[in-house]
């Protein structure tokens, strides 16, 4: 398990679909936001694969939100264009 580096949070890493990797909020996600949202494939691997998800897309499966969408210091991480 690894934490922020500016919120301190602790976050599970996933591969995006195109291979990137993403850092994800640990707990699963149970609010009232649609957006962020992710469904691990593959948790017993190293780094599982997150697909992402509406909250009806996956019924009964925990959906993990993307910690780029809940830290509150997100801003800082983003790099420029």
């Amino acid at each position: 398990m690894s934490r922020c580096r500016s919120c301190n949070a602790p976050l599970l890493w996933a591969l995006t679909e195109k291979g990137r990797r993403m850092p994800l909020d640990e707990e699963p996600y149970g609010g009232p936001e649609p957006s962020g949202l992710f469904v691990l494939r593959g948790r017993d691997q190293l780094v599982p694969t997150a697909v992402a998800a509406t909250p009806d897309a996956f019924p009964g499966e925990p959906l993990f939100r993307s910690h780029f969408a809940s830290c509150p210091n997100a801003a800082s991480h983003r790099r420029r264009r």
